[in-house]
């Protein structure tokens, strides 16, 4: 299999994840691949400027990049991912030297001690980081299992998805709460308003008449 096309079969199984992917590495991203690659940044993103590249820009730019077979690109996105998670990485190089030294050349484990392996590995990393990392490195877990994981990322995924929307819902309304309270309390102080300067009216109008009753008093006994 061409390296091309076995980039694209990779970040094809984890493009659920490839936003949270590009969240994480963002910095490295900008600083190290943007920065330094300008005819990129004016052929994908219209040169704009790189501070204002937003995760979802970068997202599909470098989604489309990957399929359309960017070896290097998608070389330069997992190792630096694979940086940032270098504790997943121990886990598993610690563990499978425990199965065989040169666990490299596996091409499928041993199915229980998969099992033992994923369970253990579950206990201290979250399911859905855990399948991408396990697709990007090439651990060699059998089909099965394999497929196990990725149905276990999906359903976690779905459920922070539902999570998100109700968060997203809840800071609406909140935020429209906000917007009414402030209409109410604006409406409230032009109706206050209004009301001292009608009171004011009157007050000048009782005055006058007051006034003119006692000039008139005083034109009578004069």
């Amino acid at each position: 299999m061409s390296e091309q096309k076995m980039w694209q079969e990779k970040f094809s199984q984890i493009s659920p994840w490839f936003s949270d992917i590009i969240a994480d590495i963002k910095k490295d991203c900008k600083n190290e691949h943007l920065r330094l690659d300008p005819q990129f940044v004016r052929q994908h993103f219209g040169g704009m400027p790189i501070h204002r590249i937003t995760i979802e820009q970068m997202r599909d730019v470098y989604f489309r990049q990957i399929l359309a077979g960017h070896v290097r690109l998608a070389e330069f996105i997992v190792n630096r991912w694979l940086f940032r998670n270098m504790e997943i990485y121990r886990f598993f190089e610690t563990a499978l030297k425990k199965i065989d030294l040169e666990f490299e050349k596996l091409e499928s484990l041993p199915l229980t001690e998969s099992r033992t392996l994923l369970a253990e590995a579950l206990k201290t990393f979250q399911c859905e980081k855990l399948f991408c990392f396990v697709v990007l490195n090439d651990v060699a877990f059998p089909e099965s299992l394999l497929e196990e994981l990725q149905k276990r990322a999906l359903d976690s995924l779905s459920i922070r998805q539902e999570n998100h929307e109700e968060d997203r819902i809840e800071k609406k309304l909140r935020e429209e709460m906000v917007r009414m309270k402030e209409r109410h309390e604006k409406k409230v102080q032009e109706l206050t308003k209004r009301h001292q300067g009608e009171l004011e009216q009157l007050r000048r109008e009782v005055a006058k008449l007051r006034q003119e009753k006692q000039e008139a008093l005083q034109r009578v006994s004069s």
